[in-house]
């Protein structure tokens, strides 16, 4: 008999530690699914995951998650409230630190907004973490602002106890998302905050009158890139690129080369084979402002000016391959083109100037260069390439 009951024994034993190991491995299953969901900017899919998380395993990291989670949701009361529950479940020491400087994120968020700091949902815990309300002092005077609820029953056990204080919650700010992700994704993809790139390109086609300048065109192109939708992958880009023509085959012409600089700014979206890939296709349409200088025209100092202006627009298509731990390095091949106005604006004849006039220099009539080109791009995923602000747990 006393045998039995030893086996008995171990078995309720065996099948408590089962069921304590399989909740924690759950909520830690939980915690990586709401951690993948925050990568893909899926904020309230991965509240719910982490909220599942801490119900099932109240451990810092979860409720640190959880507060990330619902800042990026701009649930920010929801969000100090995990924090405030990160505190009261024995967090390690670096926890503890990341913790604080996450509340200070979210009290500079709200300052920004113009909004007060905010208070919390409740008493710092969710979960199974949370408490019992402690029983009103009979020696405290009553508060109005938290009567007392007479439809709660008294405890049997203690009849001296009087009933237990109404929870009573403000009702919650709403506050916008933070613009910029609080999160490094770790996980590869092609999404990130900005870029820094370098294109070099060739190709031909003509710009101003026939024959002034000649049909074989090079360039480099010094851009910068920011996603402005990440979900969606459309971005901007700011551009800067320099052209050069060689000389022409009219002998009548005054002018020989021309050299174009342009300030463009361009959309673009990146089309992806899966949901994590390294090949990216990427139409771009852009206008700049453009300016011209024929013949390599100077100063008085000996410096090239250009006082030809025009405007333009830039077609794009280009096909990228991204690697390194987070995509961060790309190489592009593109094929596209340059187009260019009449110069709107430049020296007159009679000016003083010894500069040719628009119809002189041939740039009375517009053109395209056509061009195939080679570029490296590099990605950085905070403001500035700075360190990013929170690593999830």
């Amino acid at each position: 008999m006393k045998s039995r009951l030893a086996s008995l024994a171990i078995a309720v034993a065996m099948t408590g530690t089962a069921y304590a190991q399989s909740q924690a491995e759950i909520a830690d299953r939980l915690n990586e699914e709401g951690k993948t969901l925050m990568r893909g900017s899926q904020y309230a899919e991965a509240s719910k995951k982490f909220q599942e998380a801490v119900a099932r395993v109240p451990e810092a990291k979860y409720f640190f998650n959880l507060c990330v989670s619902r800042t990026s949701e701009g649930l920010l009361d929801d969000a100090i409230t995990a924090c405030r529950a990160v505190d009261v479940n024995n967090p390690p020491a670096d926890l503890k630190a990341k913790t604080d400087k996450m509340v200070e994120k979210i009290n500079d968020i709200a300052k920004s907004q113009g909004i007060p700091p905010p208070k919390g949902t409740g008493g710092g815990c969710q979960g199974t973490d949370c408490k019992p309300d402690k029983p009103i002092d009979p020696n405290q005077p009553k508060d109005p602002q938290h009567p007392v609820d007479p439809n709660q029953p008294k405890d049997p056990q203690h009849p001296e106890n009087p009933p237990r204080v109404a929870e009573v919650s403000r009702p919650q700010v709403h506050y916008a998302p933070p613009d910029q992700s609080l999160v490094m994704a770790s996980t590869p993809d092609n999404r990130y905050t900005w870029t820094f790139g370098l294109d070099l390109f060739g190709g031909g086609g003509q710009v101003g009158q026939p024959d002034f300048y000649g049909s074989a065109a090079g360039g480099i192109r010094i851009k910068g890139d920011y996603l402005m939708d990440a979900r969606r992958r459309l971005g901007a880009q700011l551009y800067f690129q320099y052209s050069h023509l060689g000389q022409g085959s009219n002998d009548s012409s005054f002018a020989d080369t021309l050299d174009i600089f342009d300030i463009g700014l361009a959309g673009y979206k990146h089309a992806c084979l899966g949901s994590t890939p390294r090949l990216c296709i990427t139409p771009l349409l852009g206008v700049h402002l453009s300016l011209m200088s024929p013949a390599n025209e100077m100063d008085g100092t000996g410096s090239q000016v250009f006082n030809y202006a025009g405007v333009g627009a830039r077609g794009e298509l280009s096909f990228a391959y991204a690697f390194g731990l987070r995509f961060e390095h790309v190489l592009s091949l593109m094929v596209g083109a340059n187009a260019y106005s009449a110069v709107l604006s430049g020296p007159s004849a009679g000016d003083g100037s010894g500069s040719l006039t628009a119809a002189e220099a041939g740039l009375d009539r517009g053109g395209v260069i056509a061009y195939l080109g080679l570029g490296y791009t590099y990605r950085f995923n905070t403001p500035l390439g700075g360190k990013a602000f929170v690593t999830l747990e």
